[in-house]
């Protein structure tokens, strides 16, 4: 929906959110939240159409990169035309954004969905797939549907017969393709798939462990942005900031960044925050990269030792690189 408030309306706060069926139904949990905490303010949505949202045809690395998905919603929130937007986190650019981010913030991390991928089946195609070994029992030289880089390295890790070929579009379309039988199988995300819960009949879906199939960095989080000058709006959406997930997500965009990574990169990288309530919670790191074959590390330290983590983990591909 749109909004017709006055933007100086200091009981309305705007939220924009892309127009997709997930990214409604991801916004629409956070503002039934925050009405639910804030009951003095006004929320409402307001869609706007992205760049990544109208190229279906080409891969995003090839037009600009994931940072297409925030672009207009940032710009919205700069020019006062919306408050705050909501974002998954994995669509959040770590290097080379495509808006100046001098006031721009990420107000808070919400707390993650399950950051797994899944890897979907025809039930009709009469494949013997175990789940717990997926990958292993689809066909010799199956098509396999993902357009990202990072699971295209991993499928082929496990293995190398697979043949993968680009799938762009939103969940439903993506599952669509695959129901046709223009693919074997596909691979989407667990928390898209748990927040939309699309039509899946005639459909498998497996999850695919996260230790050996590391996922994307921020997986299964939601970004909150807002400008940093907006204390107003800064405080309430801290409210359903995430401590756990913070920590992991920005563990996770330091690895990124210190490898200088883009959407161009496959790079799987996942921290998991123990019980933060405990005398000393540990974070425990992994990552796994490459470019032809998958090399891996591993941190864990204390949960204030996070920066340490993540140059430990690039340090140790950088060494196996160097082997």
């Amino acid at each position: 929906m749109t909004t017709k408030s006055s933007p100086h309306d200091s009981k309305v706060i705007r939220i924009g959110t892309r127009g997709s069926r997930l990214a409604l139904a991801q916004s629409g949990q956070i503002v039934d939240q925050l009405v639910a905490l804030f009951p003095e303010y006004s929320f409402e949505l307001v869609v706007i159409s992205t760049t990544g949202d109208r190229i279906v045809d080409r891969p995003l690395s090839e037009v600009g990169g994931k940072g297409l998905f925030v672009k207009e919603l940032e710009l919205a929130m700069l020019d006062g035309r919306i408050d705050a937007a909501v974002h998954s986190m994995k669509d959040v650019p770590v290097t080379m954004p495509l808006v100046a981010q001098t006031n721009l913030i990420i107000a808070a991390v919400t707390r993650r969905e399950d950051v797994r991928d899944a890897l979907l089946v025809r039930t009709a195609a009469g494949l013997a797939v175990d789940s717990e070994t997926p990958l292993e029992h689809l066909p010799v030289r199956a098509k396999v549907g993902t357009t990202s880089p990072r699971r295209a390295l991993l499928l082929h890790d496990r293995r190398p017969d697979l043949e993968i070929f680009p799938l762009r579009g939103n969940i439903d379309s993506r599952i669509d393709k695959l129901r046709r039988g223009d693919f074997d199988a596909i691979v989407l995300a667990m928390a898209g798939l748990n927040r939309l819960r699309p039509d899946l009949s005639g459909i498998l879906p497996i999850p695919l462990d996260e230790d050996g199939f590391v996922p994307s960095a921020g997986q299964g989080a939601l970004a909150l942005e807002c400008r940093r000058d907006d204390e107003r709006v800064r405080n309430v959406l801290l409210a359903l900031n995430d401590r756990a997930a913070e920590i992991e997500v920005r563990t996770e965009r330091e690895v990124v960044r210190l490898l200088e990574g883009d959407c161009h990169s496959p790079i799987g990288v996942l921290a998991r925050v123990d019980d933060l309530s405990q005398p000393s919670p540990q974070l425990h790191l992994r990552l796994a990269t490459g470019e032809t074959r998958v090399t891996r590390s591993e941190a864990r330290v204390p949960v204030d030792a996070w920066e340490q983590a993540a140059e430990h983990a690039v340090r140790e591909i950088a060494a196996s690189d160097h082997s």
